[in-house]
């Protein structure tokens, strides 16, 4: 087993998740105080041998342990997901992700969350949820309530942590595996028993709820599990919601998929969850009632858990580091449902309560009056935006020649949320630039439009 528990990718540099997350902020950069260069760099590296030099050495393994993981690679403008099996000489390809023909869901949501567990334990440096999450999670997409309510707060936490980000690329970086309104659901192979994601669309007879007469079967065939109907199908805001097209090797179509060897890689990381809670320090009645205890996330209760299993011997850095003050309160969480041996997320959505709503997403136009120059600078409006986690620029600025022979200037932007508090935002950089404008706004359908200041 190659020794990659912990990634020598550069998770503390944001440049790294702006260039993976094709990143439209990273092209803006040359607008404001910080440098091109470094992205610039970045991709003239990853035209040779991936952003950060020689091939292979830029990796992470989560070690299901027993010659078993799954592992990520960061190659040229792609990132892999493959299967290391003790039965096979090579790595056995899981999907990718890329700019052109991105092929990704090549995990269910819950087989990413015991991978993380076990890679964490293995490796107290592989903390969850932390890095090791959020690159995971490109291969993971969430497509109901019932995943949504532990992996989102999960995936907020983790891209919270990373240094360097912005609160809108926090945002946007977490949501982006959230799929409940894009029709794509896990269904099973009656014949094999495999599960795979299917792109469910109602048929003639059946609306988007799900009622009808149809049988609500995906593109796939799959049964039963797809014929649930689409949430948020009836939501005003349903076309604001992050969406995606169907992307897997993980099919019946594609018989290379090493689903049997997938599963047993599942398997074992479940395996090596399970142990946690079968260590003597663990099973002690001191620990399990102050486990118990620490369902109310606070930190005095979290404190005595720690104490707890350090006076019954445990000296183990993965559990104590989760459990110490510094590390989050959903950290700590995680290592107390495994400590229990409960199913996971059971003390999680007890703390976190109901899936969030999907983060809601509008386009809008700023336009300067015609023949204005001087206008709002893009850097000022781009960072105010984003810094306050309420939208970015994705255009501009773009200058077109009117009929009547003056000249306009536009900029787009995407507002995020409560699309009103982008507006405030890009209203005070209009007004302390000492001009005004205009801004449409897209929403449900309709075009809004509001005068800046």
């Amino acid at each position: 087993m190659t020794d990659g528990s912990l990634s020598p990718l550069p998770y503390d540099d944001p440049d790294f998740w702006g260039f993976w997350y094709f990143d439209e902020f990273c092209e803006y950069k040359e607008y404001g105080s910080g440098s091109a260069e470094a992205f610039d760099e970045a991709r003239g590296a990853a035209e040779g041998a991936g952003p950060r030099g020689g091939a292979g050495d830029d990796r992470v393994v989560y070690d299901a342990g027993g010659g078993r993981a799954v592992l990520v690679e960061a190659g040229p403008f792609e990132l892999t997901l493959s299967l290391l099996d003790p039965g096979s000489a090579e790595p056995l390809q899981l999907g990718w992700d890329d700019q052109a023909h991105p092929t990704p869901y090549g995990l269910h949501w819950r087989e990413a969350d015991v991978l993380c567990r076990a890679a964490a334990l293995a490796d107290p440096r592989a903390a969850y949820p932390g890095p090791h999450l959020a690159l995971l999670s490109r291969f993971a997409p969430v497509c109901d309530e019932a995943d949504a309510a532990t992996a989102l707060p999960l995936l907020r936490e983790a891209f919270a942590g990373l240094p360097g980000l912005d609160a809108y690329q926090r945002l946007v970086y977490a949501s982006l595996a959230d799929l409940r309104a894009s029709g794509i659901r896990w269904v099973r192979d009656e014949d094999t028993g495999h599960r795979y994601p299917d792109e469910w669309f109602p048929d003639e007879d059946e609306d988007e709820s799900g009622e009808g007469d149809g049988d609500g079967r995906g593109t796939g065939g799959g049964a039963g599990e797809a014929a649930v109907g689409l949430p948020y199908a009836h939501d005003p805001d349903r076309e604001h919601f992050p969406s995606g097209s169907l992307g897997s090797l993980r099919s019946p179509e594609y018989p290379d998929f090493p689903f049997d060897a997938l599963a047993a890689t599942v398997e074992q990381a479940r395996l090596r969850c399970a142990e946690t809670a079968r260590q003597p320090w663990a099973a002690a009645e001191a620990v399990r009632a102050a486990a118990h205890a620490f369902g109310d996330g606070t930190a005095a209760r979290r404190a005595e858990l720690r104490a707890a299993v350090r006076d019954r011997g445990c000296t183990d850095a993965a559990v104590l580091d989760a459990l110490a003050p510094e590390a989050g309160t959903l950290r700590a969480l995680v290592m107390t449902e495994l400590l229990l041996g409960v199913e996971p997320g059971v003390l999680l959505r007890a703390h976190t309560g109901p899936a969030p709503r999907p983060l809601r997403s509008y386009g809008a136009r700023l336009v300067l009056p015609a023949q204005q120059r001087g206008g709002p600078p893009l850097a000022a409006l781009n960072e105010r935006l984003r810094r306050a986690g309420s939208g970015g620029v994705t255009h501009g600025p773009a200058r077109y020649h009117l009929p009547d022979g003056t000249w306009q200037e536009e900029i787009d932007l995407r507002l995020l949320d409560d699309w009103r508090t982008g507006i405030e935002q890009a209203r005070a950089v209009v007004r302390e630039c000492g001009t005004h404008a205009e801004v449409t706004v897209r929403r449900r359908g309709e075009a809004l439009t509001l005068h800046l200041p």
